[in-house]
């Protein structure tokens, strides 16, 4: 139930995210919706920090950090499809 979580929580938290920060932005400044793409830098550490600590099944721990890294990316990919669908709209 934990990696269900962590991976639709992830997805589901960006994609608000940048939602949000679409609507609030519109077309004055649209370089902050690319904001929520920072939040990517927290699944690189991990899994940069899993990698140099080994021990036992490290690999899963990357993978891990790698899922809720694309669950992030996703987010934002979705957000950032459906704030341009509203922008093209008259």
């Amino acid at each position: 139930m934990e990696l269900f979580l962590l991976f639709w929580g992830a997805l589901a938290g960006t994609l608000v995210l940048t939602l949000l920060i679409g609507r609030l932005t519109r077309r004055w400044f649209q370089p902050l919706i690319q904001l929520p793409l920072g939040l990517l830098l927290i699944p690189l550490a991990g899994g940069v920090y899993e990698w140099k600590q080994g021990g036992f099944l490290w690999q899963l721990a990357v993978a891990l950090w790698a899922m809720i890294g694309g669950a992030i990316f996703l987010g934002w990919l979705f957000g950032r499809a459906l704030c341009r669908g509203k922008e093209r709209t008259p």
